[in-house]
């Protein structure tokens, strides 16, 4: 018998920050074909680009194709978030003050996520609820966003997929701080993007290192071609999934 993802779309309120938004639950083929088994979750920002063209912005990302092609055994349940349109350069920044943003409202949207959406999903979902198998995801803002949540929150996001990441708007995230655990982290982005996204990225590499991050833990991946759009992003995913759902006793503890 064959076996296919499937993809649900609900709204759900967020309490902390008193909206509604469109949540893309992808279930992966796996989760039809093993019902005795449970799965990582990939927590993943901008929901509307990733499935659908309709809805993406320019490109979709391709992930439920993408899923399927996956072997059963690196098959994620993918939760996306539909950004919030106008609220989508406040929800993704971390709080400070910034000359472009009225309102820095990173910290409650990360509390949405983890106070409010993941409960709902633990709880109707077969999922696998440690931090090794938390995950999030998320492109230019929502790859600051990202590795801000990984690197602040290790604790509940032991995994992050940083594409792109527009640390400009929020060079500090960059002063990782001291945590009991380290995230595993993937971070990619293309030399073409930008005139300064291969030096975000070499300095990515020197604050996680430099930090104490060993290097089977975190991976910054420079390519030589790619825009900044989703084609880019798509195309890398799978890479992204393969590395952090590999196992390595570094990450263990």
């Amino acid at each position: 018998m064959e076996y296919s993802s499937q993809l649900f779309v609900q709204d759900i309120f967020m309490s902390s920050l008193n909206r509604w938004r469109t949540t893309r639950i992808l279930l992966p083929a796996a989760y039809y074909k093993y019902p005795e088994k449970s799965f990582p979750v990939i927590y993943m920002l901008d929901g509307q680009n990733l499935f659908d063209a309709s809805t993406a912005f320019a490109m979709p990302w391709g992930l439920k194709e993408k899923m399927d092609q996956l072997p059963y055994h690196l098959q994620c349940i993918i939760v996306g978030v539909d950004n919030g349109g106008v609220y989508r350069g406040s929800e993704y920044l971390p709080p400070h003050r910034h000359k472009l943003f009225r309102h820095a409202e990173g910290d409650k949207y990360l509390d949405f996520i983890v106070h409010e959406l993941r409960q709902k999903v633990n709880h109707h979902l077969r999922t696998l609820t440690d931090r090794e198998n938390t995950m999030i995801c998320g492109s230019s803002m929502g790859g600051l966003m990202s590795f801000y949540a990984a690197t602040r929150m290790p604790s509940i996001f032991g995994k992050a997929g940083v594409f792109s990441p527009a640390f400009w708007l929020y060079p500090q995230v960059l002063n990782i701080p001291n945590k009991e655990h380290n995230a595993k982290i993937y971070v990619m982005g293309s030399v073409n993007e930008s005139k300064g996204m291969k030096a975000t990225l070499q300095k990515t590499y020197w604050a996680l290192k430099n930090k104490g991050y060993d290097e089977s833990t975190f991976k910054v991946v420079i390519k030589d071609r790619g825009k900044h759009n989703e084609v880019l992003w798509g195309r890398e995913f799978t890479s992204m999934v393969r590395w952090l759902c590999t196992k390595n006793e570094a990450h263990a503890g």
